[in-house]
C-alpha cells in the first residue's frame, strides 16, 4: 500500500510540474532524404533515405530538447563487365541530441531552430570479383559532429499530434563524407 501511495504522489507531482511549467514530453518518427558531399571521388549516388525515431520534450513555449536515432538506406553501385564485377555500398547510423528554440507563428504553428551533437558512424563495403580473385573490404568511420537546423511545425487540434518539416546541416568531415544535408518530415505524439 505504501508503494502505491508513493507512486501516486510521484505521478501527481510530475503531472502538476508538467501542467504548470509547460513541460510536454513526446515521441516521434521522421522519414528523410539526405544529400551527402563525399570526401572521395566515387560514382555513388549522393542521396540517402533515412528513418529517425526520437523522444524529447517541449519546455514552455520557446524551448525543448530531443534525443534521436537515425539509420540510412544503403547506397549501392554495381558495375559488371565480361571480366569483372564490383559492388560498393555505403550507409550510416547516427544518434545524438538537439536543443530546440521555438518561435510562435500562430496559435498552432511554430518556426524552430536547432543545435545539436550527434555521433555518425559511416560504413563502407566494397566487393571486387574477377575470374581469378575475389576481394572484400569493409571499413567504418566514427565521427562526433555538431549539427544545426531549421523547420516548421503544426500542432493539430487536441494538442497531442504535431506534424513537422525540418532541415539539418552537418559537417561530418570524415574519410567518406564531408558534409550532409538532411531534409525530413515527421510526426510527434505528445503526452
Amino acid at each position: 500500500m505504501k508503494k502505491i501511495l508513493i507512486l501516486s504522489l510521484i505521478l501527481s507531482t510530475t503531472n502538476a510540474f508538467a501542467y504548470t511549467s509547460g513541460f510536454k514530453p513526446y515521441i516521434g518518427i521522421n522519414a528523410g532524404l539526405n544529400l551527402s558531399d563525399y570526401a572521395m571521388k566515387i560514382n555513388l549516388d549522393e542521396t540517402y533515405y533515412s528513418a529517425n525515431i526520437n523522444a524529447g520534450a517541449r519546455i514552455g513555449n520557446n524551448f525543448g530538447f530531443e534525443f534521436f536515432f537515425t539509420h540510412s538506406s544503403t547506397n549501392n553501385l554495381d558495375f559488371t563487365n565480361s571480366f569483372s564485377a564490383s559492388n560498393h555500398e555505403i550507409y550510416y547510423m547516427a544518434f545524438g541530441f538537439d536543443i530546440y528554440a521555438y518561435y510562435n507563428l500562430s496559435r498552432n504553428a511554430d518556426f524552430f531552430t536547432t543545435f545539436g551533437v550527434a555521433n555518425y558512424k559511416m560504413y563502407d563495403k566494397h566487393e571486387y570479383i574477377t575470374a581469378t580473385t575475389e576481394t572484400n573490404t569493409k571499413s567504418s568511420d566514427n565521427n562526433i559532429s555538431t549539427r544545426i537546423g531549421i523547420g516548421v511545425m503544426y500542432t493539430f487540434p487536441g494538442d497531442n499530434i504535431t506534424g513537422l518539416f525540418q532541415y539539418h546541416y552537418t559537417p561530418i568531415n570524415n574519410e567518406l563524407v564531408n558534409t550532409m544535408s538532411e531534409f525530413s518530415v515527421g510526426i510527434r505524439y505528445s503526452f
